[in-house]
């Protein structure tokens, strides 16, 4: 045979050895492991104290050769010996000024070391010294750990860490409706995060090696999800309406100052639902309101809060121009003067309401006010698509005539110093006519229409006049002055 030969089969010999030794070494280890765990789940390993028995092969417990002693015997060496180790023992956890100290009376060692030498001798029963070497960290040895001898350890780590670590602050912003700059953006701050494994392996690592222990603690930097630059085209007018109160008496104008006052600064989440009755509650004299003019069964009459519904129209026009959703929305029995056909907003604490939810992705903020004769509401935010306009666009669909008047007789002398006699009259209200109308919403981009949609249908029914005329018979001989009231008929045969 020739040396090469003889050379190549000796080597093949040797890597067979290997493969045999590396099966039978992973055989043993699994071997191990369920040993382990199967004497750890029926309390073979833990709790087992027979002092007759004892230590037959070198086994070393944080560092001391048990070999001849029983387990009780075990136990009262190692016992002892962590006494000692640990009456000048002093552990600290530093992170740049702050300090955690552990000293002899953070430590519990009787049950660690029972668990430790219970463990070491079940594992030196083992036929293979192999085995155990492997059991024990592969050098015969067994350790206590920190964490097993130090009272509540995780706890006390928990602690360390709650005190160090820092959730990230997204940016946020601020609303000041009323001042010249209405949005401070709050900068985002960092999080901090320990590494918690970390500091508990430089604790484990340095246990009994040294008795003057100081570990510093490991972090990382936690960037937050929001930085200011993301509000960068989020605070945009995204719209603005306004309606007239130029021809209100005191009470209504106040009513609706209170009004806006109250939904001034309002900051509206996504998907957020707001309610006009809640925003300005309560609606009574406690709230600041005051007596004028109402309408009411279609009627005009005197009532607490009279010009909420011109605040709240106001603010539904903005909303949706500003492309809210519209959850509810009331007409008024009779056309208002103050904004177009189908596009009021009745409202009444109790029984109708204008709610609206804010479907855009972002916050909107609302700056409300009364400013001269005009009632202004503003949207900002990010609600409207780039690019995209919308516009409000009434329809009036068809006139209802209405019944003429009504003439009533003034019995009572109610009017008496309007009129007297049969045949004198005082006009209490004009007959007017009723409509139908709807409302759309247009969708403009770049100066084109490029989507109309209907969302508002109503009837406002007609309203017929009423005339007063005097009760008393006209004296013999007196003639009535020519009257310049005149009565109307119906428009249509009833």
């Amino acid at each position: 045979m020739k040396k090469s030969e003889v050379v190549n089969k000796k080597n093949n010999e040797v890597k067979k050895l290997r493969m045999r030794k590396k099966a039978k070494n992973l055989a043993l280890s699994i071997f191990l492991f369920v040993a382990v765990m199967s004497m750890a789940v029926t309390g073979i390993v833990i709790g087992y104290n027979d002092e007759k028995t004892k230590f037959t092969r070198d086994v070393y417990i944080n560092g001391s050769d048990v070999r001849g002693y029983t387990v009780e015997k075990a136990n009262q060496v190692i016992a002892e010996k962590m006494e000692k180790s640990i009456e000048d023992m002093d552990i600290k956890v530093v992170y740049g000024d702050k300090i955690w100290q552990f000293d002899k009376n953070d430590f519990e060692i009787d049950d660690a070391v029972k668990n430790v030498v219970n463990t070491a001798f079940r594992t030196s029963k083992f036929t293979n010294k192999d085995a155990v070497n492997l059991v024990a960290s592969k050098t015969g040895s067994f350790k206590t750990g920190i964490n097993e001898v130090i009272k509540n350890f995780d706890e006390k780590i928990d602690n360390i860490v709650s005190e160090i670590e820092v959730e990230p602050v997204d940016a946020s912003v601020e609303f000041h409706p009323n001042q010249k700059q209405m949005f401070k953006i709050c900068d985002a701050e960092n999080g901090i995060e320990v590494d918690k494994d970390r500091l508990i392996d430089d604790l484990k690592c340095q246990f009994l090696k040294n008795q003057n222990i100081t570990v510093y603690v490991h972090t990382k930097s936690i960037a937050p999800k929001i930085n200011s630059d993301y509000f960068a085209d989020k605070l945009s007018l995204q719209s603005k309406f306004t309606t007239s109160i130029k021809d209100s008496q005191a009470g209504r104008r106040n009513n609706v100052t209170v009004a806006l006052e109250k939904i001034n600064g309002t900051v509206v989440k996504p998907n957020e639902i707001v309610s006009f009755n809640k925003l300005t509650s309560p609606q009574d004299a406690s709230g600041g309101y005051k007596d004028a003019i109402i309408i009411l069964n279609g009627k005009y009459a005197n009532g607490i809060g009279g010009g909420l519904c011109q605040a709240s129209t106001t603010l539904y026009n903005a909303c949706v121009l500003a492309n809210m959703e519209i959850l509810e929305v009331h007409k008024h029995t009779i056309p208002v003067h103050y904004v177009e056909h189908a596009l009021d907003a009745m409202i009444s604490d109790g029984y109708a309401d204008m709610i609206f939810k804010n479907n855009s992705e972002n916050n909107i903020y609302i700056k409300s006010y009364v400013s001269g004769d005009d009632a202004t509401v503003e949207i900002y935010g990010k609600s409207v698509p780039d690019g995209i306009t919308i516009k409000r666009v009434s329809e009036e669909v068809a006139v209802i005539p209405h019944e003429g008047d009504k003439v009533i007789v003034d019995t009572n002398g109610e009017y008496a110093d309007k009129v007297l006699y049969k045949g004198e009259y005082y006009r209490l209200k004009w007959p007017s006519e009723g409509y139908e109308a709807k409302a759309y919403k247009e969708y403009y981009k770049d100066g084109e229409l490029i989507k109309k949609e209907e969302i508002r249908h109503e009837k406002y029914q007609s309203q017929q006049g009423i005339v007063v005329e005097g009760a008393q018979e006209l004296p013999e001989g007196f003639v009535l002055p020519e009257q310049n009231v005149t009565i109307y008929k119906p428009q249509i045969e009833q």
